[in-house]
């Protein structure tokens, strides 16, 4: 009779409480992360745009052999997030991305930074693009395509040797409550598979708000 009591008191309290205007919290899943069916549509086809650096795919008219894209140290400090890696840097539209970052990305522009766990290696030597140079199987030192994976810092080589994950801004409705300034911000794992978080991440904010033009650094000049 005691239990039976004590379970209809809780239950009237809880009715109670919730025709007060009261809610019960509930964490938030998976499922509503801040447009997650797109961010996962970006890390499938995002490869597909070609790295912004990578000349043989966007400069033909060059008069010499068209450099690819290298592998580059983020200036980023912070060791929880895209700091200490080696990454690439992928545009959905790569004209305005190189163009002078003077006026605001257009929405539907999608920043991937691809990045890298770096590896100390002697395979190449300090300095600029060895494109000369030969690995095991006679192959050039490349992952894919032309894109070059190592880079120098001080005396040492690092190859990019782990695909650490995504780090990805994308352009939509300035009004829309996740974003900042028009921008979301999102985390993908290096499976390619899991959004691990999107939206205003308040280490990417603290960042590039700081960025001199629409939240955007671009690339490091030579």
């Amino acid at each position: 009779m005691r239990v039976a009591h004590f379970t209809f008191l809780s239950t009237a309290a809880l009715a109670v409480w919730l025709c007060l205007g009261f809610r019960v919290a509930t964490p938030k899943s998976d499922a509503e992360k801040p447009f997650e069916k797109e961010l996962l549509q970006v890390a499938k086809n995002y490869k597909s745009w070609g790295r912004v650096d990578d000349e043989a795919r966007w400069a033909p008219e060059l008069c010499r052999l068209p450099n690819p894209s290298v592998a580059r140290f983020s200036a980023s400090k912070d060791a929880n997030t895209h700091g200490q890696k080696l990454y690439s840097m992928f545009a959905k539209n790569r004209k305005d991305y190189v163009s002078p970052l003077s006026k605001p990305q257009s929405m539907g522009q999608v920043i991937v930074k691809e990045s890298w766990v770096p590896e100390e290696t002697t395979e190449g030597k300090p300095g600029g693009i060895d494109t000369k140079k030969t690995v095991s199987g006679g192959k050039r030192p490349r992952i894919d395509g032309q894109h070059y994976p190592y880079a120098t810092k001080g005396a040492k080589v690092f190859k990019a040797s782990k695909l650490a994950g995504l780090y990805i801004m994308m352009k939509v409705d300035p009004k829309s409550p996740d974003a900042d300034e028009g921008w979301i911000y999102a985390t993908v794992s290096a499976d390619l598979k899991t959004v691990t978080a999107s939206g205003k991440i308040e280490s990417c904010m603290k960042c590039h708000q700081d960025a001199k033009s629409d939240r955007l650094f671009g690339l490091p000049k030579k």
